[in-house]
């Protein structure tokens, strides 16, 4: 997955009405592969007044750091299936008690088109531009430093009709995924729910916020080019979008 923060830090603040623990440590991003070293923006379950950096992939609590990228290949956490998060022996030890949100303003799909051997990727966000939640697991990791560590994933759910029609090739096991986008009403109590049955109901919601969607550049899936760049979120003219 690939996605956007291009709020500043003053702007992410007032529309969540929390405030970054470290400021100055914050950088927003137009496009952040899951992959690079960048930080994913969250709010924690047991400070839920707080934003925090976190790495994107989620990691055990005694795993180093320094070694992120060998655990991801081997076991890639970058997403959490909803359907897994009960059962994995990893992502079961979170879910009760380190769920977070996860901020974003937009978020990127791949199109495949028939016949077209390079995929298509499209620009999810809010009507407006508005900030945008992802329901999320996170750990802290236990090292030596001053500064906590925290590593996070985003969860996943079956796709819905929108999301399909995008991201509309099914991975392995036959599924359209899309990444579970909380409605703002529902913020407060996934970081505060400690009933089972409520925590599920979530799982199972959806934002009502209006999504709008279109065709980028191609060179966002370019690992030599520098797409952190204003134009990468632009529609580009030469596709159509299917909206």
């Amino acid at each position: 997955m690939h996605i956007s923060l291009t709020k500043s830090k003053e702007d992410i603040e007032k529309k969540s009405k929390m405030i970054f623990n470290y400021p100055d440590s914050f950088e927003s991003y137009f496009h952040f592969n899951g992959w690079e070293n960048k930080n994913l923006v969250i709010a924690k379950q047991d400070d839920p007044e707080l934003l925090e950096l976190a790495t994107w992939g989620l990691l055990p609590t005694e795993y180093d750091i320094n070694k992120r990228k060998d655990f991801l290949i081997k076991t890639n956490t970058l997403n959490a299936t909803k359907e897994r998060l009960f059962h994995s022996n990893l992502y079961s030890q979170f879910i009760n008690w380190q769920r977070c949100l996860i901020f974003a303003d937009g978020l990127f799909e791949p199109h495949t088109i028939s016949g077209v051997k390079r995929k298509v990727p499209y620009y999810f966000k809010e009507k407006n531009h508005d900030l945008l939640a992802f329901a999320g697991i996170y750990s802290v990791l236990d090292d030596n430093s001053q500064r906590p560590i925290y590593s996070a994933s985003i969860i996943t759910t079956e796709a819905n009709k929108m999301f399909k029609e995008i991201h509309n090739k099914p991975n392995k096991l036959g599924s359209y995924r899309m990444p579970l986008i909380l409605d703002p009403s529902n913020y407060w109590e996934w970081l505060n729910a400690t009933d089972l049955k409520n925590v599920k109901r979530l799982l199972n919601s959806f934002t009502n916020q209006e999504l709008v969607t279109y065709p980028v550049s191609q060179d966002l899936f370019s690992n030599k080019i520098n797409t952190n760049v204003p134009s990468i979120i632009e529609e580009t003219p030469t596709q159509k979008s299917l909206f």
